[in-house]
């Protein structure tokens, strides 16, 4: 081939690669269809954030019953009511310590797993029992997130137990801080952008369980320590934003001073007014509902934590707290199986 037939062709080809590059322009040239042709990328068109906060809202919206009391599961366990399937949530070995007749077994951490769920039975009224409470509460929005109707034992297994040796663990403490409170409330009217999700997703129950997978794939604790939160609060560490989730009212008969007040009915609608830079700390009167706010703050990619106990753990008063908190010598001590 002669140098001008190469030049030729050469030029030939560039310019055929120019028009594929230009659709609007190849498209009315009959040899733009080439083995380089323009392919349209598809654009997923799943709200994946929008999605879960209409999950959240079915339970959230809907006048939800948090937790169960002992007598009342008991009650239950007695009549073998088929009406209910109990999930103890704790480790395989805090289980064989000893549970709740019929409870199955599913550890707190593989809770969002499809093996996991696959035991769950949607027919039923699903009760979740974790160590003292927090860890029903989250399992039970996540599950309800995901279509199942979940509540949790209130206190968990030292509600049902007053015997560290069957909870698995230490029992909550029943006498507060007695940390001081203020009345003035802090009020934000700025608003943020919601924090990026950690993958993209094509139906709601892939974005729950991606986002619960992708959250306890971090490994960091569910709780924080009151203790803690006062050190925070006295040293005015402004990396941290504090929400009480309690009633209006209660929030205020007195609050953790620089808290912001966010009903835990409320949160999905208004999680917009938290910093998703600064670590969350959510409080509660005694940690459940706190800590279904958490779980959910936590699935939306915000980092968040449930101050253990809540207002109960910070305060003695009750009449500020809203409850006189866990008292072992109340525990009705139910019999449990191995």
């Amino acid at each position: 081939m002669s140098y001008r037939r190469m030049m030729i062709a050469l030029v030939a080809c560039v310019l055929s690669l120019g028009l594929v590059a230009v659709p609007a322009y190849a498209a009315n040239k009959p040899f733009a269809t080439t083995k380089c042709a323009y392919r349209p990328v598809a654009v997923s068109t799943f709200d994946s954030r929008a999605a879960m906060v209409e999950a959240a809202n079915a339970y959230f919206k809907n006048s939800p019953s948090p937790v169960i009391s002992s007598p009342d599961l008991y009650a239950v366990v007695q009549a073998k009511d088929v009406g209910y399937e109990i999930v103890d949530i704790r480790s395989a070995e805090a289980y064989a310590l000893g549970h709740i007749d019929g409870a199955i077994n599913i550890p707190f951490r593989t809770i969002a797993d499809d093996a996991s769920l696959a035991r769950l039975d949607a027919t039923k009224k699903i009760v979740a029992v974790g160590y003292t409470g927090e860890s029903g509460s989250m399992t039970n929005i996540l599950w309800n997130m995901l279509g199942y109707k979940t509540t949790s034992l209130m206190y968990g297994m030292s509600g049902w137990v007053a015997d560290p040796a069957i909870v698995g663990s230490a029992l909550p403490s029943s006498v507060g801080a007695g940390y001081a409170t203020v009345t003035k409330a802090t009020v934000s009217t700025r608003t943020y952008r919601a924090p990026r999700l950690s993958a993209e997703y094509t139906n709601v129950a892939e974005a729950v369980k991606g986002q619960a997978r992708a959250y306890f794939a971090k490994h960091i604790a569910t709780e924080i320590s009151v203790s803690r939160v006062h050190e925070i609060v006295e040293s005015n560490n402004r990396s941290y934003q504090i929400v009480s989730v309690r009633q209006t009212a209660a929030y205020a008969t007195g609050h953790i001073k620089g808290a912001t007040n966010i009903v835990w009915t409320d949160i999905a609608d208004q999680m917009t007014r938290l910093d998703p830079r600064k670590t969350t700390i959510v409080y509660c009167y005694t940690g459940n509902t706190a800590a279904q706010a958490s779980m959910f703050l936590n699935l939306m990619g915000y980092e968040t934590y449930n101050m253990t106990a809540g207002m109960s753990g910070w305060n003695r008063d009750p009449a500020v707290g809203g409850t006189g908190g866990y008292d072992a010598a109340t525990v009705p001590n139910y019999p449990t199986v191995k």
